[in-house]
């Protein structure tokens, strides 16, 4: 009896057992399912965001292109196709689609306080697959200028100081020596013992001192002495003899047109040994009062020292270099170089002459153009009579 008892129980404990390995078989299928689905589901994630990525791509590619179209010509108005300044309106908006996806482009444009450029916010709009709306956005600040000078370097609205090397203004010469103070200085000659002080910012002449510095390296604050503060604007450029090392000259300025402080102060020197140029500077004390107030008029003359100026042969003729950067037509504006200057108030830089046998024409060149591309004018060597 007893051994029946314990092969009942063991019968029992068999039959107790069974079905086990089908509820595991279940469980197992079903976290097989479940990281199926999960994997499926960022397949269809990952599907999602390379279409998100490509779709935000394509509305990037759109509103640079919209930008750029903008930038190419001197236009810039809310209506699709046009290209005048004249109509800057606040806001346009355009619609391009391009299949499967629709996309809506929306460009906001808001003149600048000066006139001078034009803030523009483009903004593409689209639906993705899941039909959530995503945009892009972008802005930039398109300044307000012509075709033909879509490859210049820097053009700024007027009144707004353009720095150059350095940090400094355009109007100062490289070489000068920067004080530390917000101005810099630099000698004319070498050899003298003058020193022109300019405002780093706007190239204004602020001061010329005696200096006790051999070099303009080394300048330094405490080197500068007796200083005369009078106001002034700089006139510079380089005479080149073509008949072999410079001869001595002056630059006397005839002003007009107003009444000014005191006199210009011109400097002259060589360039270096067997250069054929010299170089001149001169500061211009602009008018105190009237029409001409903060400028000056007047005309330049080379003033000889030991030999004349004629057209005889054993004279000299002086050219200046000139060019028509605006083509007006004429030599009309200041930086043009022209016989007289009027209502200068701003520094002058690569004011040139040439100075030639007396017998000689000045010289006359067609612009230099780069070499391929006639359209391309880089440099006008040309020449006018200045004196006698």
């Amino acid at each position: 009896m007893p051994h029946d008892r314990r092969r009942s129980k063991t019968r029992v404990q068999v039959q107790a057992q069974r079905g086990v390995g089908l509820i595991e078989a279940l469980i197992a299928f079903l976290v097989l399912s479940l990281g199926m689905l999960a994997i499926a589901r960022v397949q269809s994630d990952m599907r999602a965001h390379a279409e998100l990525a490509r779709q935000r791509t394509e509305a990037v590619r759109i509103a640079q292109q919209d930008i750029e179209t903008l930038r190419a010509y001197s236009v810039l108005t809310s209506t699709a196709g046009a290209r005048s300044y004249d109509q800057i309106a606040p806001a346009s908006a355009t619609i391009d689609s391009i299949a499967p996806t629709r996309y809506d482009l929306a460009r906001q444009v808001v003149a600048a306080a000066d006139g001078q450029a034009a803030s523009v916010t483009v903004t593409v709009r689209w639906n993705d697959r899941r039909g959530e709306s995503q945009h892009a956005t972008l802005a930039s600040l398109i300044a307000r200028g012509g075709p033909a000078l879509a490859a210049a370097l820097q053009s700024a609205p007027s009144g707004v100081a353009v720095l150059g090397a350095f940090d400094r203004s355009p109007r100062i010469p490289l070489s000068a020596k920067d004080l530390g103070d917000g101005r810099s200085a630099f000698k004319p000659t070498s050899a003298g013992s003058v020193a022109i002080v300019q405002d780093n910012r706007s190239g204004q002449v602020v001061a010329r001192c005696a200096t006790t510095a051999l070099t303009t390296v080394a300048l330094t604050l405490a080197t500068l002495t007796a200083c005369d503060t009078t106001a002034g604007l700089l006139l510079s450029g380089t005479l080149r003899f073509t008949q072999g090392t410079p001869l001595p000259f002056e630059i006397a300025l005839a002003l007009s047109n107003g009444t000014y402080p005191q006199a210009p102060q011109c400097t002259t020197t060589a360039i270096e040994a067997g250069d054929s140029r010299a170089v001149y500077h001169c500061v211009v004390y602009p008018s105190a009062s009237g029409t001409n107030a903060g400028r000056w008029s007047g005309a330049a003359r080379i003033v000889p020292v030991g030999w004349s100026i004629g057209l005889t042969p054993e004279a000299r003729r002086v050219c200046r270099f000139s060019s028509d950067l605006d083509g007006s037509g004429a030599i009309d504006r200041n930086i043009e170089h022209p016989q007289a200057y009027v209502g200068v108030d701003t520094a002058l830089a690569q004011q040139n002459f040439l100075v030639v046998a007396g017998t000689d024409s000045c010289p006359t060149a067609a612009p230099a153009r780069i070499e391929g591309d006639a359209a391309d004018v880089y440099a006008d060597l040309g020449t006018v009579q200045h004196q006698p």
